[in-house]
């Protein structure tokens, strides 16, 4: 096994762990926590297709990571401002607490 395929089985990792926390946690927070780790295998995953390509010292690889990092940055701010809402309205972080606000 050369190093860019352990590389890529740590992107996969990465993004398929993201996708079991979104589909199997009922928690408003490990659903951010897993939107994260997709994230961060995808940024993980541009690198290394990007460096696999003979990237430069600063390549557009690394230009888009740090756009995807920063723009990540801003919706999880918002999602846990939300989250923050959303309990002081349920007083649980619980997705299924949030149906019951239905109005």
């Amino acid at each position: 096994m050369d190093m860019w395929s352990a590389y890529w089985v740590a992107v996969f990792f990465l993004f398929s762990l993201g996708v079991y926390a979104m589909i199997f946690r009922h928690n408003l927070v490990h659903l951010i926590i897993g939107i994260e780790l997709m994230a961060k295998g995808l940024c993980l995953g541009i690198l290394v297709a990007g460096h696999q390509q003979g990237g430069s010292v600063f390549s557009i690889s690394e230009a888009m990571v740090i756009t995807v990092i920063l723009i990540e940055v801003a919706t999880t701010a918002i999602a846990l401002s939300l989250i923050v809402s959303a309990f002081k309205h349920t007083g649980q972080i619980d997705i299924a607490a949030l149906r019951r606000l239905k109005g």
